[in-house]
């Protein structure tokens, strides 16, 4: 498989110089010597040439080591990051997986005592040490906990805890906050709608309005804010578009815009995505934007066969040209940047869902998508098409399918998914 590679497709400022398409200019002129050295010999021309595409390789063994370095001891500068650590695990882990790497039961053992000890009395888990309970640290913590797997996991989350927490952080206009006092935005309803539709905790009250908040902070571009009034961007959208499939209400969003405000954000001549217009390429967006598309293309009922409304190839492209680090392993935002864990898994994930078509075929979606006790057939009816495959490069670079609205691989959500809803309803813990 070949590309045309041209220095035409680079972004023109029409001659009206700014900070921002300076700074673009020197990202493509990054971009641009790395895709030279994968251009075929005797199509090198002036504005370009052919790339051999069959020659990207994804380096798996340095991703592992990576990864396992920093479960093994992180540096001392690290500690501002330290209401992260439930996000430390989830990154690690679902890094480990989506490549299918071994994870043994003693890294399995320490994540599951990590992760009691920041549990909160009240419910919910904390970022670290002492602090408060925190919807993104409680989601960092149920994700790690779902790839960790096994009964010793799972009973170390106390659902009727986290329900009663997960209500006192809704509020009136159906968004929840971050915590108690905090922001409230988008990311906090995804969260909770991510941790109740997985402990099967879902309840009318707890989704009351988020739907309709969720569709108040869609914007004129067609893109969802992190609230009303605010700029679209590109993890906001994920996030509500997520949230409202989860709650089966999607057509509640103008899906025309949607869908144009969204192919924007891929560039033409870098190839990843970017996250708000007129910004620069972020590999973690390969996620944030690329893990969209599969819940659009649902949301619009389009086939398999219609394919999706971005371009696959030239995100693996990016991916595995870009964003990988050759010598250390691991995988950044852009040329130039450093790996971490953060932008290693979101790639992964990118990796992933623009390798395998996952979708729900539109005569296979259930008739019945609005209620909160349909959510374990729904969330479970995405699936990766086999026939739709498409590898960029060696055949050894596939990685497992991920789910787009949850961000893990399937086996272990499955296993997860299954434990929880074969409890009992959660109204006879609380009676």
């Amino acid at each position: 498989m070949s590309h045309v590679f041209s220095y035409d497709f680079r972004y023109d400022d029409n001659e009206c110089e700014t900070e921002t398409s300076v700074a673009q200019a020197e990202v493509e002129d990054l971009v641009g010597d790395i895709y030279l050295n994968f251009v075929e010999t005797g199509t090198l021309a002036q504005g370009g040439g052919a790339i051999d595409d069959s020659r990207h390789k994804l380096l798996r063994a340095k991703h592992e080591q990576f990864i396992h370095d920093a479960i093994n001891g992180l540096p001392s500068s690290f500690t501002l990051l330290d209401a992260s650590q439930p996000w430390f695990s989830f990154w690690c882990l679902n890094s480990l997986e989506i490549l299918g790497c071994n994870i043994s039961q003693q890294l399995r053992s320490r994540v599951i005592d990590k992760l009691s000890r920041l549990q909160c009395p009240g419910g919910g888990f904390c970022g670290g040490s002492g602090q408060l309970p925190h919807l993104a640290g409680s989601y960092g913590a149920i994700m790690a906990l779902v790839l960790v797997g096994g009964n010793a996991a799972y009973e170390t989350i106390d659902r009727p805890g986290m329900y009663s927490w997960l209500m006192s952080m809704k509020c009136p206009d159906g968004a929840f906050t971050m915590h108690a006092g905090g922001e409230v935005d988008v990311r906090g309803i995804y969260c909770a709608l991510v941790i109740a539709s997985l402990l099967n905790i879902m309840t009318p009250e707890l989704v009351k309005g988020a739907a309709e908040f969720i569709a108040r902070c869609q914007t004129c571009e067609g893109g969802i804010g992190p609230y009303p009034g605010v700029e679209a961007h590109g993890g906001y959208t994920l996030c509500g578009l997520a949230a409202l499939d989860i709650l089966g209400k999607t057509d509640l969003l103008r899906l025309d815009r949607l869908a144009r405000w969204m192919s924007a954000r891929q560039l033409a001549f870098e190839g990843g995505f970017n996250g708000r217009t007129n910004k620069l390429v972020d590999g973690c967006y390969s996620y944030w934007m690329g893990g969209a598309f599969p819940i659009l293309q649902k949301a619009l009922k389009r086939t398999r066969v219609d394919g999706y409304i971005y371009d696959r190839a030239a995100l693996q492209r990016y991916i595995l040209a870009c964003c990988q680090d050759r010598r250390s392993g691991g995988l950044r935002d852009k040329p130039g940047k450093s790996p971490d864990l953060y932008h290693t898994m979101y790639c992964l994930i990118g990796l992933s869902l623009s390798q395998h078509y996952v979708g729900v075929e539109p005569k296979e979606q259930i008739a019945d998508i609005t209620s909160v006790y349909s959510v374990p057939v729904r969330m479970m009816q995405w699936g990766a098409m086999p026939a739709s495959l498409l590898v960029l490069g060696l055949r050894s670079n596939v990685v497992k399918p991920v789910h787009p609205v949850y961000s893990v691989p399937y086996t272990p959500l499955a296993s997860f998914v299954k434990h929880f809803y074969a409890l009992p309803p959660l109204a006879d813990q609380l009676a």
